[in-house]
């Protein structure tokens, strides 16, 4: 689909069957969400730099608050991917308390940006999806 525009990409998209459709949208999203969830040690375990797009864990906390559709836990996503169907709203949010900070940084620490980093492969994802599911 690279170089395609917009609206050439939604005509493709719109050609592939219902059951390709949410093959290539739940993959896409459990690849983005592995990519997210991929562990990084963190300072307190003795890291002395890090890999933008990793999720640095020291305690653990940070990795286990992911929530998916209500679901808690490192591997949640999995769970509310089960049950997507084309055309549903899904949501995924790390509830630690310092998320926002390790995602975004602070004046003390750059960003770890695991989640942007990995939402802007999302296209590259569903490209490589719909190019399994055309075989």
């Amino acid at each position: 689909m690279a170089g395609k525009s917009f609206t050439a990409q939604l005509a493709d998209f719109e050609q592939m069957t219902v059951k390709n459709m949410r093959y290539v949208a739940a993959e896409s999203i459990q690849d983005v969400m592995e990519a997210a969830q991929t562990p990084q040690k963190g300072i307190g375990q003795g890291a002395t730099g890090f890999v933008e797009g990793k999720i640095p864990v020291d305690t653990a906390e940070l990795i286990n608050s992911l929530t998916s559709e209500g679901v808690k836990g490192a591997d949640s996503y999995t769970v509310a991917i089960a049950g997507y169907e084309v055309g549903d709203v899904m949501s995924f949010a790390w509830t630690a308390p310092h998320a926002l900070a390790v995602e975004a940084g602070t004046s003390k620490m750059p960003g770890r940006h695991f989640v942007g980093v990995n939402a802007r492969r999302f296209p590259a994802f569903v490209e490589k999806r719909a190019k399994e599911a055309r075989g």
